[in-house]
Order: C-alpha cells, then structure tokens, then sequence
C-alpha cells in the first residue's frame, strides 16, 4: 500500500468513528429513557385542575428531577388523575404532598412532590392525599386587576 491511500484508509477510518461518536452523544441526549419496572413505582395523585400539565412532564423532589407524569386521566366529578412516575430510590411518606407549579415565571407545568415524615411509605400504586392545584396565570392576573380596582374605588370615596 502506498502512503495515499494508507492516508484514505485512515481519514475513512477516523470518519467513521467520529459519526459513530456524534450519533451515540445525539442518542444519549434525546432518545429515551432505558428503564427496567424495578426501578420505579406508578403514584396516582388527584387534581382538580392540571391545566397546563403534560404526560412527560417532570416530577421534581427537593428541586431534583426524580420521575415524571406517566398519565392523566378524567376520574369522577370532573376531577384528573395524575399517573406520577417515580424513581423507586424515592420513598414517599403517606403524607406525602403533590403541587402542580410553573418552572419558572414562564416555563412549562411540573409536578412538585414535598416527601412528608409520616411512618408509612406510599408503594407502587399508591395515593398521595394531599394535592395542590395548577395556578393559573389568566386567573391570577385577573384577581390582581380586581384588587386593583377595589382599591381604586376605596381611595375615590374617601
């Protein structure tokens, strides 16, 4: 072989591995999670309202992502239930507590779970109690705007 095409047979080589590494980091990055069923656990957690809530969405413990909403389903008066995804490591006490808050000012809908300090744990299929409701922004604003008026009207009379 003459050093041309030893000099090919390399760059082709040297080529490939770098495809070969790109395509394993974009998998890494964005394809999805290899779980095995024992390392987490099914919560179901009652709303009444989830507006803004998506399956996929995260659940966070303490700030740290720790699973995330495996469903959402309509249960009776009106009411969802939320199938939360949880990583088995994370023992959740009965009185467990879950939120639904915003990620930020604008980001997206999360599920935020507060662990609690009772002696039981919740298991795989069980219930956390204690739910809280999305907030939602139109809703907030427009108590503001009310207040804000009733205010107004207040300071005008006197």
């Amino acid at each position: 072989m003459n050093t041309s095409s030893q000099r090919e047979l390399r760059d082709v080589v040297v080529g490939f591995g770098v495809v070969i590494a790109i395509v394993a980091v974009v998998a890494g990055v964005f394809g999805p999670t290899w779980t095995s069923g024992d390392e987490t656990i099914d919560v179901r957690a009652v709303f009444g309202r989830t507006d803004g809530l998506l399956v996929g969405n995260p659940v966070h413990a303490a700030g740290v992502k720790v699973g995330e909403v495996a469903g959402l389903d309509l249960v009776e008066q009106f009411r969802v239930q939320a199938t939360l995804r949880i990583d088995a490591s994370v023992e959740l006490d009965a009185d467990a507590t879950a939120a639904i808050v915003t990620d930020g000012i604008f980001g997206g809908k999360l599920v935020r779970v507060d662990i609690g300090g009772a002696d039981r744990i919740i298991g795989d299929g069980g219930r956390i109690s204690y739910t809280e409701d999305a907030v939602v922004l139109d809703d907030l604003l427009g108590l503001i705007v009310s207040r804000a008026k009733s205010a107004r009207e207040a300071g005008a009379k006197q």
